[in-house]
C-alpha cells in the first residue's frame, strides 16, 4: 500500500515508518527531512494546500500525525499555529482524500482530548472535554473529520495514550522535551502505575485500521484498560495491546 505520513518526522511517524517500510511504499511528508532507508522523505509545509495537492493523490492511505503542543511560557503564542496545523491541516488534508478517493485515511489523536485522562480513570461513555490547547485542538479535528467523513474513504481518528520509543518503554519520555525531561513512569494520582504504548502496538493498531471500512470511528489506544473504560479498540479493529505483559512493579523500575 502506498502510505502517506503528514508530518511523520517525529517519534510516532518514525516509528511507524520504520516498521511499515518492508510491506508498503511509505512517504513522509514534514518539514525536516527524515533518513529512514527504504523511505521517501519530502521536505514541505503541511499548512500549505499546493504540498497537500501534490502528494495526497498518489496515496492509498493518508495519515495525518502533524501537531503543534502549546505549552509553558510560550503557550499562548502557540494557539493559532496549533490551530492552524492541528485543525486546518486535517481538514485540508481529509477534504483532499475524500476528493481524490483515498482509501484510509487516518487522523491521530490523542487521549488528551479528556481532561482527566493520566490522572484519573475514564469511565465508559464519556465524552471528551479537555479545555487544554492541544487537548482542544484534538477534539476540533475529530469533530471535522466526523463531519467530513464520506465514501469511498474510511476515516478514523486514533486516540494515542503516551505513544512511546522502544528504548524507553515501559516508561514515557515527552517528545516536546526529551532530553531536558527524559524517561518516567507514568502513574493515575492514586498511585497505579500503567505502561506507556508501545511503538509495536502501535503500528499494528495503525495497520488494522488502514484496512478498515465503515463509518467514522474515535478509537482509543491505551496499553492499560485501567486507564480507560472504552473496548472501541478491539471491536472496531480486532486490536488489543500485546506488550502489556510488565509487572506493575516494573513499570517503575524500568530504565
Amino acid at each position: 500500500m502506498r502510505i502517506l505520513l503528514i508530518g511523520g518526522g517525529g517519534v510516532v511517524g518514525t516509528a511507524l515508518a520504520t516498521r511499515m517500510r518492508a510491506r508498503h511504499q511509505v512517504t513522509i511528508l514534514d518539514v525536516r527531512p527524515v533518513s529512514i532507508p527504504g523511505v521517501r522523505s519530502v521536505v514541505a509545509d503541511a499548512n500549505e494546500y499546493a504540498n497537500l495537492e501534490a502528494h495526497v493523490p498518489e496515496a492509498e492511505a493518508v495519515v495525518h500525525l502533524a501537531a503543534i503542543v502549546p505549552r509553558g511560557a510560550e503557550m499562548a503564542r502557540q494557539i493559532d499555529a496549533a490551530v492552524r496545523l492541528n485543525v486546518g491541516s486535517v481538514v485540508q488534508a481529509l477534504t483532499m482524500s475524500v476528493q481524490e478517493h483515498v482509501r484510509s485515511f487516518v487522523h491521530i489523536s490523542s487521549l488528551s482530548v479528556f481532561h482527566e485522562f493520566g490522572r484519573h480513570p475514564i469511565r465508559a461513555g464519556a465524552l471528551p472535554d479537555s479545555t487544554a490547547p492541544y487537548g482542544l485542538t484534538k477534539r476540533l479535528a475529530e469533530h471535522a473529520c466526523a463531519a467530513l467523513a464520506a465514501e469511498p474513504t474510511t476515516v478514523t481518528s486514533l486516540r494515542l495514550a503516551f505513544p512511546a520509543q522502544e528504548r524507553d518503554w515501559p516508561r514515557w519520555r515527552s517528545p516536546s522535551n526529551p532530553d531536558a525531561e527524559g524517561a518516567r513512569a507514568l502513574r493515575l494520582e492514586d498511585g497505579t502505575s500503567y505502561p506507556a504504548l508501545h511503538p509495536d502496538d502501535l503500528t499494528d493498531a495503525v495497520e488494522r485500521t488502514l484496512t478498515r471500512h465503515g463509518e467514522y470511528a474515535a478509537i482509543a489506544l491505551a496499553a492499560d484498560p485501567r486507564t480507560i473504560d472504552d473496548d472501541s479498540a478491539q471491536r472496531l479493529l480486532g486490536w488489543s495491546p500485546l506488550a502489556r505483559n510488565v509487572t506493575l512493579d516494573a513499570v517503575g523500575r524500568a530504565r
